[in-house]
């Protein structure tokens, strides 16, 4: 008789990943809801032919009532959900599973909150158990449907949907599939990647953090054939649109594989494994793969082609004709206020950037004299906007940053320095989402010779520069004045933040001088360990800080907050125009 064994399968819904992260929004965490109950549930709740399983789901504890009644609405008979807001480990799900299996074996096996599994994967994954020690099990062939309901082939070795047999030990936890990285699980035990029809469906959206459409389009009676689930798709298309989706994603793919070999080579390595038909690959330490190889090329190469592009536009910057200057506004009208912002903008393009011109007006109307310094190579045409009274526009070579801006402005107009009151901010922070009215109380209630909007603890503690007031003319007398004029293009934005950022700082503290911050960790209720500026955007707005910082909106490392964020600029701006 074979051995008996348990099988759980496991899904992070809302599982914390980093001890700082703030609780999900509310809308987030039910537009991820509508994808678990069209896609996951509907999948799982289908399973033919499988000995019983069952389902673990973490959700954060950090919700509202009407959420989480929905959510055990949901499971009854269905799943069990844990409830916390721990930050999640490769542990995170062991002692669950262990306070619920009993039998030599434990089968785990995972699934993201927003996608399906085939009717029969279950059942499958329990088929390839036979006793092993500790087995890891794949599927590499899968679906993904898009937005737009194009259904696309994927193949994908030592995939998301991975599971682990192992047996269990006395008085030890089992490891569970989370025990690795999906795509490191080589590292961590063999891999069985197993020959069988589409197993699974990846269900790409908004807020995917990073999964990319890797395959050839084809037709979707695939779905209805395979998976068991309520999700919208294009179930019907033509034949000619078939057709042309599937010459559309051809192209696609081209421009992806010239752009990132390393997509290329992944799609080549999961199609020649999967034709070897099923079969196990030994454990090896990081599982490195010729994936692997070619993206840490891919990487490298991008890395030298940006030095290269750097310094040749320092090169350019430095010895083509200079096009510095003012390019609209009157430069008297700024310096004969007391109170003077010198604003950093850059662009690729001729115009200044709309939140840029959006805080320079707010500050002018706040009573500030502005001058916004746009950064732009000595090529690019830098177009004149219409500018209220009291803000000027200047143009500079495009070199070190917004460092390099400021310290521009303070060379060329020295009065600037000596200014009661300077305000150094730059085209980082999107808005004003609202009057600059606390933001402006706050400076004003300073007393120290260098105030910021906020501070950082990492990776020292530091006052951020993307907003910075220097009180009674400290900018034109030493150190302030030499550590300006001691600005110098450096070769990468992370050496900015080292040199002039945190350098900053240092420079304050070693001469005596007195810093504050307007808005505290302690105020915000936030740990030490948290960027507020990223993390406790939500409680800066609600402090009345009017901006947020413009990479919760364009980097990638932010995407899960992107639609948040998005939702939340958009309707303050809604908000404001609706302000009579």
């Amino acid at each position: 008789m074979r051995p008996s064994f348990d099988h759980v399968l496991l899904t992070r819904f809302s599982a914390v990943l980093h001890p700082d992260a703030p609780p999900p929004d509310e809308d987030w965490l039910f537009y991820r809801l509508g994808f678990f109950v069209d896609a996951c549930l509907p999948s799982v709740l289908s399973q033919r032919d499988a000995q019983p399983f069952d389902w673990l789901v973490i959700f954060d504890d950090r919700c509202s009532a009407d959420f989480r009644a929905q959510v055990e609405e949901l499971a009854e008979g269905a799943f069990t959900p844990i409830w916390t807001h721990a930050p999640f480990t490769r542990d995170g799900f062991a002692q669950h599973v262990a306070d619920r299996c009993h039998s030599p074996f434990v089968i785990t096996t995972r699934i993201d909150s927003d996608d399906a599994m085939a009717v029969d994967l279950m059942a499958s994954v329990q088929a390839q158990f036979a006793g092993q020690e500790r087995l890891f099990v794949n599927f590499p062939r899968g679906i993904q449907i898009d937005r737009s309901g194009a259904v696309h082939r994927a193949t994908i070795l030592s995939s998301p949907f991975l599971s682990l047999i192992e047996a269990r030990e006395e008085g030890r936890l089992p490891d569970t599939v989370f025990v690795a990285k999906h795509a490191r699980a080589r590292g961590h035990g063999p891999l069985r990647e197993v020959r069988a029809p589409v197993m699974w469906a990846q269900v790409l959206h908004g807020t995917n953090l990073a999964n990319i459409v890797n395959g050839v389009r084809v037709h979707p009676r695939v779905v209805a054939k395979r998976f068991d689930l309520h999700l919208g798709y294009d179930a019907t298309p033509g034949r000619a649109r078939l057709l042309r989706g599937r010459a559309t994603q051809l192209g696609r793919l081209a421009r992806l594989w010239a752009a990132h070999p390393g997509e290329l080579t992944k799609w080549v390595e999961a199609t020649a494994w999967t034709a070897r038909g099923t079969h196990e690959r030994p454990p090896e330490a990081g599982a490195p793969t010729l994936t692997d190889r070619v993206q840490e090329w891919e990487s490298r190469t991008r890395v030298r082609v940006r030095d290269l592009r750097w310094r040749a536009k320092g090169a350019a910057n430095d010895r083509l004709p200079a096009r510095e200057g003012v390019v609209a506004g009157d430069i008297a009208d700024v310096l004969a206020r007391d109170r003077v912002v010198v604003l950093a903008e850059w662009s690729p393009g001729a115009r200044v950037r709309p939140d840029a011109l959006a805080a320079a007006t707010a500050w002018a109307e706040g009573g500030f004299g502005v001058l916004l310094v746009a950064a732009r190579d000595p090529w690019v045409r830098l177009a004149a906007p219409d500018l209220p009274a009291d803000v000027a526009l200047v143009r500079r070579r495009n070199t070190a940053y917004d460092f390099g801006s400021w310290a521009h402005a303070l060379a060329t107009w020295p009065a600037v320095a000596r200014k009661d009151l300077v305000v150094l901010t730059n085209d980082s922070l999107v808005g004003p989402l609202g009057p600059l009215d606390e933001l402006i109380r706050r400076i004003d209630a300073g007393t120290s010779d260098v105030w910021a909007a906020t501070a950082n603890h990492h990776p020292a503690e530091h006052l951020q520069s993307y907003l910075l007031a220097v009180r009674g003319g400290a900018l034109a007398r030493e150190p302030l004045a030499g550590f300006f004029a001691r600005v110098r293009p450096l070769e990468s934005k992370r050496a900015v933040v080292e040199a002039y950022e945190i350098g900053l700082t240092t420079t304050v503290d070693a001469a005596d001088l007195t810093r504050e911050t307007g808005w505290t960790h302690d105020e915000l209720g936030l740990p030490l360990d948290v960027d507020l500026s990223l993390h406790g955007w939500r409680a800066l707005l609600a402090a009345g800080f009017p901006f947020v910082k413009r990479m919760l909106l364009t980097a990638p490392q932010y995407a899960d907050q992107r639609s948040e964020v998005a939702a939340v600029v958009a309707s303050l701006r809604d908000e404001g125009r609706s302000t009579p």
